[in-house]
């Protein structure tokens, strides 16, 4: 692995770490109020509505800005 893909991977994590902290933050109180006082349930819930987030739309974005940058 060259240091380009090393700091792609940093950065990618990084990526995700600032995704994921108001997701996690605001979508298991968000949910909390429509399901039953189950931890297990909305923690389930949030994490099936996070997972889509961040694999459908936060990922495909930042590889899509990155890739821009790098061209330029």
């Amino acid at each position: 692995m060259n240091n380009t893909q090393k700091s792609s991977q940093h950065l990618m994590a990084f990526i995700t770490f600032l995704a994921l902290v108001p997701l996690v933050y605001f979508i298991p109180e968000l949910i909390a109020d429509f399901l039953p006082k189950s931890k297990l349930l909305n923690v389930i819930v949030a994490v099936g509505i996070i997972v889509p987030i961040i694999s459908y739309l936060v990922m495909p974005v930042s590889l899509k800005l990155l890739s821009k940058f790098r061209r330029k």
